[in-house]
């Protein structure tokens, strides 16, 4: 019967491993991620999450990976036409967006310490900047925006939800305004 699983839900089982260390790390923070929390969350043992995930620190690289994906993914399917259009994807402006935007930070602050994620770290900045750059904007303006990203998230997941569309259309719109094209 070790035959009877496939590759593919191999694969499936592994993605609702990577779908329960985005949960715990979206409600719990990363200081709760653990093979026994994934286990948990994902409802399979911890022998499971071990099978494809020996470490803690296999778990978060995976998680990032796949978040990553995720992210990249849903840019393409919204295809943004305007920089508004992609800044207004990454804010954490409803509950999926602050779900998502809980897990970047948790990797943000892992990023500082984990040297694999912090090279993995910089190579999705580059390609955001490089979106960036590619709708137009010079590369110090594509770092500017990032940067206001950031800064913004941080604010928004502070404030309740409703009142995060006025912080943003303080900041965020009067910035962009001022972007050449």
């Amino acid at each position: 019967m070790a035959g009877a699983h496939g590759g593919v839900s191999a694969v499936k089982r592994a993605a609702h491993v990577l779908d329960a260390v985005l949960n715990v790390l979206a409600e719990q923070g990363i200081g709760a991620l653990s093979v026994r929390t994934v286990a948990a969350a994902a409802g399979v043992s911890p022998a499971q999450v071990q099978y494809y995930y020996r470490t803690k620190n296999d778990l978060v690289r995976a998680g990032f990976e796949y978040a990553r994906e995720q992210f990249l993914a849903e840019i393409q399917a919204a295809q943004p036409k305007s920089i508004a259009g992609f800044v207004e994807l990454w804010l954490p402006l409803d509950e999926p967006r602050a779900r998502r935007a809980r897990v970047w930070l948790a990797y943000a602050a892992a990023a500082v310490v984990d040297p694999v994620l912090r090279k993995e770290s910089a190579k999705l900045d580059r390609e955001l900047r490089q979106w960036y750059v590619d709708a137009g904007l010079s590369e110090e303006a594509a770092a500017q925006v990032l940067a206001m990203i950031d800064g913004v998230t941080l604010q928004c997941l502070s404030l309740p939800l409703p009142d995060r569309r006025a912080l943003v259309d303080r900041t965020i719109g009067p910035f962009l305004a001022t972007l050449p094209g």
